[in-house]
């Protein structure tokens, strides 16, 4: 379960915090309060893929406040509020169409495009159903492959939604893994209400601790801070030739987590640009 903080600051104190937070957060946004009792000040969210430890940021707090020359921002860390896109459509949101795929919760009771590549995603607590500008990067990904994988894995899996469009589009057997027990529990119970359960496998893991072989294609839409240092082992669970579809940063975001992968052998491929969002198409060169 991702973990956040909220400051506000200053305008001339922003990049400094942005900088100190970059370093070990997952995500860093800023937004300008235009109107209110702030307006004129800037919000900096820090987000985390697990809860941080509150003694060392409190330390970070007060080293990038004494370099920006303000008092030191009062802290609250929390859970990430359980917002998510299925609870947005209970109230009024449509289905969303991301290439081939119609994305729809349980709430809708049109009959699906036959065009389309149908998935009922009910995310609960888990996070993806479409709307989200990484995994539309993703599903934007998956329709632009030119060959198709044999043996797919998918780290960080939240709802399952990549597994499952994979699997149905191709009905080909999908690993997926996650951190949290919640979104593991999610994901099987939305294989199994779109007919995916034999095709999908889901299981608890903390990114590669209890994967044991090789994939042709590898999700991973988490964070930029664990894509970073899971590159490594992405690069060691991919076949030769094999295929990595990466989001969950943002674009300033983009180089890091890019380097990262081409230091552990991947070459890249192309980018997908949504929103503040980029998704990276990696491919572990055939020569290595």
């Amino acid at each position: 379960m991702p973990f956040e903080f909220k400051l506000i600051l200053p305008e001339p104190a922003v990049s400094v915090f942005e900088d100190v937070f970059t370093e070990v957060a997952g995500a860093v946004l800023t937004r300008v309060f235009e109107k209110g009792r702030h307006a004129g000040f800037w919000e900096l969210q820090a987000i985390f893929e697990t809860e941080p430890k509150k003694n060392e940021i409190k330390r970070l707090l007060a080293e990038a406040a004494r370099t920006a020359q303000i008092k030191t921002p009062s802290l609250r860390i929390q859970k990430m509020p359980d917002i998510n896109w299925l609870e947005a459509s209970y109230q009024g949101f449509p289905p969303i169409e991301v290439g081939p795929y119609y994305i729809y919760g349980s709430h809708i009771k049109e009959t699906p495009p036959k065009n389309k590549i149908a998935l009922q995603i009910d995310a609960a607590t888990a996070f993806g159903t479409g709307e989200h500008q990484t995994t539309h990067g993703c599903l934007e990904a998956l329709s632009d492959l030119k060959d198709i994988p044999e043996k797919v894995l998918d780290v960080g899996c939240g709802s399952g939604i990549l597994g499952m469009a994979f699997a149905k589009t191709y009905q080909k057997c999908v690993d997926a893994v996650d951190i949290d027990p919640e979104s593991v529990r999610v994901a099987k119970e939305n294989a199994i209400k779109n007919g995916l359960q034999k095709w999908l496998t889901v299981w608890q893991s903390n990114g590669y601790a209890k994967i044991n072989k090789k994939y042709d294609l590898i999700f991973c839409n988490i964070l930029a801070k664990p894509l970073i240092e899971m590159a490594p082992e992405l690069a060691k669970h991919l076949k030769i030739g094999g295929v990595a579809i990466l989001s969950g940063f943002l674009y300033d975001q983009e180089k890091w987590v890019r380097a990262a992968h081409e230091k552990s052998g991947l070459k890249f491929v192309r980018r997908y640009r949504i929103n503040g969002w980029s998704t990276l198409v990696m491919k572990k060169d055939e020569h290595d």
